[in-house]
């Protein structure tokens, strides 16, 4: 699915942040900059967004997005050429879940809009820590549903009616955009996720809301010891 959508990919993520995505990057890159960050690790780095915002910010740090969409790291390799970036982000193909990545080797590990779509979310967040250094900080942005009032039922009719027409006016493939909204709901959010991320081994992990909680930024550590 997600090789399908590859080329409307960034559109679609921009009208389903309304446009804003670029801020809650920024939030989410001020969290890495509060640790040492010489080697970056951009989980289901999709088209790249993530990896070439934090390229553009934190210049001279090796920066490694992965995705198992091969036609989506094809858009992200492009727009990096671009950008002139290709030689600080290193875009590979592979399985999130269980990464060739050697372990307690990263400083931060980062995920923008993708631990949703993971088969088993906490498997993801387990690789996560696997290959972070004793220490080291994860930063991850999610798609959240605002739970009460005018603004609530104005995002569940935009995720729910409008995307998926949109989207198949822009790609074609109906069935994606309502796939990708629906994992919204599904998703496991804010208090429950960071239950998650402890079980799974992390320390010190929890979350702020951002957009009238549309968006939640999280943060952890994996223990020193």
């Amino acid at each position: 699915m997600f090789d399908n959508i590859a080329p409307t990919y960034d559109l679609f993520n921009h009208l389903l942040s309304f446009g804003i995505d670029k801020k809650w990057r920024s939030k989410a890159i001020k969290e890495v900059t509060l640790v040492p960050h010489d080697n970056i690790t951009d989980f289901a780095t999709g088209t790249g967004d993530f990896a070439i915002s934090m390229a553009k910010k934190l210049q001279f740090q090796q920066i490694y997005g992965l995705d198992i969409s091969a036609n989506m790291l094809e858009e992200a390799k492009a727009k990096a050429n671009k950008a002139g970036l290709s030689q600080l982000i290193n875009f590979s193909k592979e399985d999130c879940e269980a990464t060739s990545i050697m372990a307690n080797s990263i400083d931060v590990v980062t995920i923008g809009f993708g631990i949703r779509n993971f088969r088993s979310p906490q498997k993801g967040l387990c690789e996560m820590l696997r290959v972070l250094k004793p220490g080291g900080k994860v930063v991850i942005l999610e798609f959240a549903i605002p739970k009460k009032g005018l603004f609530s039922k104005l995002v569940q009719f935009y995720y729910k009616t409008f995307i998926p027409c949109l989207g198949k006016l822009i790609s074609g493939n109906k069935g994606a955009y309502h796939y990708l909204p629906a994992t919204i709901y599904e998703f496991q959010n804010g208090k429950d996720f960071c239950e998650m991320m402890h079980s799974s081994g992390f320390i010190e992990a929890h979350f702020k809301s951002l957009s009238f909680n549309m968006v939640n930024l999280y943060t952890g550590f994996k223990p020193r010891n």
